[in-house]
C-alpha cells in the first residue's frame, strides 16, 4: 500500500480593516517543501502539530507554500493571488489523500472579507466533495458560512493566551486521519453569535473558563467529538461578524450541546467586557523599583491585533519620567531605521519617529545615541506559545535616549516573544520596563522574565470600539442592544 500523504500550507495573518498601511509580500515569512516542514517539526504552532502528528502515523506532508505574517492591514490581493495559485497548482497535480490547512480565520484583503473561504472553496472546486479538507484556526477567526460548507471540521485554539497551536494542528489532521480511515463521519452543528468580547476573554478566567470546561467535558463523555468556541477579532468591519460555537459529532450533530454553550455565551456576554489598569499606576510602581522587570502590553497600540506600530503615546509617558528604570520599547518607523542606518552604530542623531498612522499621540522628536543597527536577525521563539517558530527581522535600529531604549524596526511587529528584543542585541531581562505590542498573549513567553499587565492605553487597538467606524458589521452587542435568540445555523443549505 502506497504511503499516505496529504496537503498542507496556505496563509496565516491577522488583518485589522481600520489600519491604512497594506500587509506587502516582504513582511512575510514564507516557506515551502522540505524547508517548510522541517522548520516546523517539533514547534508549537498549528503547522508543527500537522507535521508532527502526521510523522507519528507514518503518514507524509507536502507543503507547497506558507505565508506568515504578523498581524497588520489588510493582505495586498497580489500575495493572496500568489499563495492560492501554487496551493491550488499543487491540489491538481494531486497524489494525496487529504487537506488539512493551518491557517489563522482573521485575514482580510482589500477584495475579500474572507480570503480563507475562498481558498478551501477552490480546492474543494479541484479535490470534489469527498475527499477530507480540515483546517486549524486561530479561536480569534472571522468564521464564516463558506468556510463551514467547504471545511469538514475546523478546529479553533481552545488557550487564550494562545499555547495549543500545536494541538489545534495536531487535532486537525487525526480528524482527517479518521475520516481517511471510516472512523469519522463530521456532523456539524452551529451557532452564530452577533457580539464582540472586549477585555475579559481569556480562556483561564470565567465566563470562558467555566464555558471551555463544559465544551471539554462534552468531548471526554463522547457527546462532541471536537468543540470550538470562536471570540472573533475585534477589528473586522465584514459582514456577520460575531461569536460561534461549533460542536462536530460522529455521524450526528451534537445540536443541544452547541445551543446551551451559545446560549451561556450570550447570556453572558455582558461579564465579556472588560477593563485594564492605568499606565501611570504601573510607571509609578516601577519608579519606586521592582525585583522583576515589568513587561507592559500597550493595549492601543497591539501588532498583535493589527495596529501599525508606531504609537508614541507610552514613549512620551518614559521620557517625561527620569526616576524610570531602563526600558525597551519598540516603535515602527522605517525612516528612522534608515537615518540610524546612514549615520551608523555609535553616532549621536536627533530624530522624529512614530505617529505616523497611529494619531492618538503625535510624532516624538529625540536625540540619542545609535547602540547597534543591523539587518536580517534570526528570532526563534522561546515559547511556550509558538515555541520554536523562526523568523526573519527586516532592518532595525536601536536607539538609546537617556534610559530608554527605542527599538526602531522597518516594519511592525508584536513582540509576542523575548526572541525579539534579544535578536537585536536588548536583553529583556535586563530592563527594568519592557513594552511589547500585544494586549495579552505576550504573558506566556515573558512569565519567565518578568510581571506581565496590559496597560489600558489609546490607540487603533483599544477596546474602545465605539470610536471606529464600523460599517459593514453592525449591528452586533455592545454597541448596539438587541433582541436575539441563538439559534442553529444551516451549514451547507440543510438544516443540522
Amino acid at each position: 500500500m502506497a504511503k499516505r500523504r496529504i496537503l498542507a500550507g496556505g496563509i496565516a495573518q491577522e488583518s485589522h480593516s481600520f489600519n491604512p498601511v497594506r500587509t506587502g509580500r516582504s513582511w512575510f515569512t514564507i516557506r515551502a517543501g522540505a524547508e517548510a516542514v522541517e522548520t516546523a517539526r517539533g514547534s508549537n504552532s498549528v503547522l508543527g502539530g500537522i507535521v508532527d502528528a502526521a510523522a507519528e502515523n507514518d503518514i507524509e506532508v507536502i507543503v507547497p507554500v506558507m505565508f506568515r505574517a504578523q498581524s497588520g492591514g489588510p493582505v495586498e490581493d497580489t500575495v493572496f493571488a500568489e499563495m492560492r495559485d501554487r496551493m491550488c497548482d499543487a491540489a491538481r497535480r494531486g497524489d494525496f489523500d487529504a487537506i488539512v490547512l493551518p491557517l489563522h480565520g482573521g485575514m482580510l484583503t482589500p477584495s475579500l472579507e474572507d480570503p480563507e473561504g475562498a481558498l478551501m472553496m477552490a480546492l474543494r472546486h479541484i479535490v470534489g466533495p469527498e475527499m477530507p479538507l480540515t483546517a486549524g484556526f486561530d479561536l480569534h477567526a472571522h468564521v464564516t458560512p463558506e468556510i463551514l460548507a467547504h471545511c469538514n471540521l475546523l478546529a479553533g485554539y481552545l488557550t487564550n493566551p494562545h499555547g495549543d497551536q500545536g494541538n489545534t494542528g495536531r487535532r486537525a489532521f487525526l480528524a482527517a486521519l479518521d475520516m481517511l480511515e471510516g472512523r469519522l463521519q463530521p456532523a456539524l452543528a452551529a451557532v452564530h453569535l452577533p457580539m464582540l468580547t472586549l477585555g475579559n476573554d481569556r480562556t483561564d478566567e470565567d465566563p470562558l473558563l467555566s464555558l471551555h470546561a463544559r465544551a471539554r467535558a462534552a468531548v471526554e463523555a463522547g457527546v462532541a467529538c471536537d468543540v470550538s468556541i470562536f471570540n472573533a477579532q475585534q477589528f473586522l468591519d465584514v459582514h456577520g461578524l460575531g461569536q460561534w460555537v461549533l460542536a462536530y459529532g460522529n455521524g450526528t450533530a451534537p445540536n443541544d450541546l452547541a445551543l446551551e454553550l451559545a446560549q451561556t455565551l450570550w447570556a453572558r456576554r455582558r461579564e465579556l467586557i472588560g477593563s485594564y489598569p492605568a499606565l501611570d499606576e504601573y510607571l509609578d510602581r516601577a519608579a519606586h523599583g521592582m525585583e522583576r522587570p515589568l513587561i507592559l502590553g500597550d493595549q492601543g497600540d497591539r501588532v498583535a491585533g493589527g495596529s501599525p506600530g508606531d504609537g508614541t503615546y507610552v514613549l512620551r509617558a518614559l521620557l517625561a519620567r527620569d526616576s524610570l528604570p531602563p526600558s525597551a520599547i519598540p516603535i515602527a518607523d522605517v525612516r528612522a531605521v534608515q537615518a540610524c542606518q546612514a549615520a551608523g552604530q555609535g553616532a549621536t542623531v536627533t530624530l522624529t519617529v512614530g505617529g505616523r498612522y497611529s494619531t492618538v499621540s503625535p510624532p516624538v522628536t529625540v536625540t540619542g545615541e545609535v547602540v547597534s543597527v543591523g539587518n536580517s536577525a534570526q528570532v526563534v521563539y522561546d515559547g511556550p506559545a509558538d515555541a520554536g517558530y523562526r523568523t526573519t527581522l527586516g532592518d532595525y535600529a536601536v536607539l538609546r535616549v537617556g534610559k530608554v531604549h527605542l527599538i526602531l524596526t522597518d516594519q511592525p511587529y508584536s513582540y509576542l516573544d523575548p526572541g525579539y528584543f534579544r535578536a537585536m542585541g536588548v536583553d529583556p531581562a535586563r530592563m527594568g520596563i519592557v513594552i511589547t505590542r500585544s494586549g495579552y498573549h505576550f504573558t506566556l513567553n515573558y512569565a519567565a522574565i518578568g510581571e506581565c499587565v496590559t496597560v489600558d492605553t489609546p490607540g487603533m487597538t483599544s477596546y474602545r470600539v465605539a470610536e471606529l467606524p464600523f460599517t459593514k458589521a453592525r449591528p452586533f452587542f455592545p454597541l448596539d442592544e438587541m433582541d436575539f435568540t441563538p439559534r442553529l445555523h444551516v451549514v451547507g443549505g440543510v438544516s443540522p
